[in-house]
């Protein structure tokens, strides 16, 4: 009896296991009569999501107006809430309109990334170029403070080229003035002649 049962059981298993799974469709297409009877051609096909409005309705029967038409159809065939198929339509517009947007910021974000990349890198050069010339200028300012202690040494010392100035002046001036109080001696002996 048990092998019969495991049997059994294996065999209903590999059933379920082969058994592919399938969906209901919410694709419907419902005929518009002219008259309430519904009988003879449909004057109208509507499919599902097809909006319209209801006019009127009658047991099974509604009189609906749908893309400028009037006519009858069956009322079990129309709801209140659009189909899932119309709304899975519009969702899948939405979400492609957003995956669009999505693609856009990410090709932005990039060109971002990058622009942020080039500028990590030269503030990297900048930094160096800034250390450079911090250590240019603290050479500068001891080169200047040595000049500085140098002047202070000849604070009260005079340049070179202003003594060889005066010191011209003074032998100019002395020569001169050598030659006039000659001349003026000269002169004072010799009657007011000059006597050479």
């Amino acid at each position: 009896m048990n092998r019969i049962a495991y049997a059994l059981m294996l065999v209903l298993l590999s059933g379920i296991a082969k058994a592919e799974t399938a969906y209901v469709t919410d694709m419907l297409q419902l005929d518009m009569y002219a008259t309430p009877a519904m009988t003879g051609g449909s004057i109208k096909k509507l499919r599902s999501g097809d909006s319209m409005k209801v006019l009127e309705r009658d047991g099974r029967r509604a009189r609906v107006r749908a893309g400028g038409m009037e006519g009858w159809v069956k009322s079990l065939y129309i709801v209140n809430v659009e189909p899932a198929r119309a709304r899975v339509n519009q969702l899948e517009r939405s979400n492609a309109g957003l995956e669009n947007t999505v693609n856009k910021l990410r090709a932005q974000l990039e060109v971002e990334q990058s622009k942020v990349s080039e500028l990590t890198a030269s503030q990297g050069s900048g930094a160096e170029q800034l250390a450079d010339a911090q250590a240019e200028l603290e050479q500068f300012r001891a080169e200047n403070q040595r000049l500085e202690n140098k002047l202070d040494s000849y604070a009260g010392s005079v340049p070179l080229n202003w003594l060889l100035i005066v010191a011209l002046i003074s032998l100019a001036g002395g020569g001169w003035a050598g030659w006039y109080y000659i001349d003026r001696r000269s002169r004072a002996r010799h009657g007011g002649y000059r006597v050479y």
